[in-house]
Parts: C-alpha cells; structure tokens; sequence
C-alpha cells in the first residue's frame, strides 16, 4: 500500500502542520467570495500568515446555555430553595450587615473574592444576591468578573453569552449582557464570551465606566462583583480599586492564616468590611471582625 506521505512528498507537499509565521510554508486557502492570498515571498513584508481571531457570535444565540441545575447544585443555592434553614439565616445576617451598617452610607458596589481557589466565593456570592434581592425594595446585580472559571451563569440558570468580555472586546451594548435571572429583582452580567486576557480587559477605562455607569444609574442597585481568587490572578487588586467594599471568603480549617493575611495586604485596607469564615458542609458559619485575625500578627 503506497503511503499517502510519500505521495504528498512527491507533489511537494507534507503531513506536518505548517509553519504560521509570516513567509513559512504555503499560502492561506482564500475563503469563499475573497480573492486568493498572495504568495509568501509578495507578503512576507506586508502581511502575516497568522490566522485571524475568530469573533464572539453577532447575535443573541448563547455559547452555552443554562441547563437546569442538579438536586445537589440546588441544595447548595439555600438562599433560593432553603430559605428558613439555619445557614440561609446566616446569610440574611451578613446581608443585613452590609446594607444596614451602624456608621455611613452602605457600599452599593461589593467585591467578593477569597485567597485561594474552592473556598466557596461564588457559592456566596449567589447566596448573597438572592437573599438581597429577597428585600421589598433592594434590586441587586451580580458580575462575573472570574472569566476564565467563571460560574454565576450556571448557579443563577442565565445563558452565559452575550456578557462582559463583549461588552469590553466587541462593544455589546449594555443592555444586551444584562440578563434577568427567574428571581425577582436579581440581574446577571455574566462572564461572556472565553477570554484569557482577564487582567489587561479588567484593568481599563471601559470597565471603570461600566461600574460607574451601574452604580449611578440606579440609586436602587447594588452590585456584587465574583472575582477571582487573589493569589491567583491579579484580576481583584484591579478590580479593588473600582468598588466602594471588600468581602474576603476564608474556608474555615483549611486556608492557612499566612495566605489570608498576604492577600489582605495586596487589597485596599480601608475598603475591607470583614472576613467570611465559610465551611465545606454549611454555607456561612460566621462574618467575624477583621481585627480578630489581625489582632496576633
């Protein structure tokens, strides 16, 4: 049987992947309708080989859409579907904590993060929108700004596209990545399209204005930002420096206290409101002072 790599050395060609930088290997394949690509040695100068980045989808159509959440998914959302239990309580307190503070106004713009990966950030950060929007009068917005891991779409069942890397690379208009949860009063603005440059379109003007723009629109609104973990990404020293608050997620006898009080330093100290010790089994067990973590060190 003849080798089909034979064949294709004969007439000059090869198996190997070629070569994508400018003036390596054949010309691209023209699409349909354009006009065939020059050859390497007319376009080395001018133009590259490289291919172009595909653009997030122009309409309404997800890129994944919300499927409907497990028995075990749901059992963790207890604001939504245990709101009587003990552990929902807790979560109505640091509520109640947040909006009704003893001194100044309360922080319309809240950023949630946590020191490490799978301490339960996002977990609470769903709790906590649904048991503000469960006020007579507070309307509350979640953002998902972890948006290489990002969840809120899925706990909160909206569609995760069109959201905030549209809005911050193509240019989606504001109203298009708001999307309305089945909750009263609870918006999403969900992660979007996949990224990998979370830090560079974090860390611009345009994301400042959204925030902005969200926060003086709507005396009403409050918004909650889920962020990456801080020694992770970069992503909440950025997003630090946009909000009014500072919530800090701890899982309780698993993070080390060195880790916590690191990532407190890289975080603004006057808009941190306090630590959330949450645990693996519960949602919230306390909302403790800051000072006691400090206290020692």
């Amino acid at each position: 049987m003849v080798k089909l790599s034979d064949v294709l050395d004969k007439k000059g060609r090869s198996l190997k992947e070629p070569d994508l930088e400018p003036g390596a290997g054949s010309p691209p394949i023209a699409r349909p309708g354009q006009a065939p690509a020059p050859a390497p040695a007319q376009a080395a100068s001018t133009t590259s080989n490289r291919p172009e980045p595909a653009a997030p989808a122009a309409g309404p159509a997800p890129l994944e859409e919300a499927k409907p959440l497990s028995q075990e998914e749901a059992s963790r959302l207890i604001s939504r579907y245990q709101p009587n239990s003990p552990e929902a309580k807790r979560i109505d307190m640091l509520r109640s904590q947040l909006l009704y503070p003893f001194h100044g106004e309360p922080p319309h713009t809240i950023l949630i993060t946590s020191s490490a990966p799978r301490e339960g950030r996002s977990l609470l950060t769903a709790n906590l929108a649904i048991s503000i929007a469960r006020g007579l009068q507070q309307y509350v917005m979640v953002m998902d700004c972890h948006l290489t891991e990002p969840s809120q779409h899925r706990m909160l069942q909206v569609d995760r596209t069109p959201g905030l890397t549209d809005f911050l690379l193509w240019d989606a208009p504001v109203p298009d990545i708001i999307h309305w949860t089945d909750v009263d009063k609870l918006s999403v603005i969900p992660a979007g399209s996949p990224s990998n440059r979370s830090a560079e379109i974090l860390a611009t003007d345009k994301m400042a204005g959204l925030i902005k723009e969200l926060r003086t629109r709507y005396d009403d609104r409050y918004i909650i930002l889920d962020s990456p973990p801080v020694q992770a990404f970069d992503d909440p020293a950025v997003l630090a420096r946009m909000v009014e608050a500072i919530v800090v997620v701890v899982l309780g006898g698993v993070t080390d206290r060195e880790l916590v009080l690191r990532s407190i330093r890289t975080l603004p100290e006057e808009k941190i409101l306090g630590l959330v010790l949450n645990d693996m089994k519960a949602a919230v067990m306390d909302a403790p002072d800051l000072g006691s973590l400090l206290e020692s060190d």
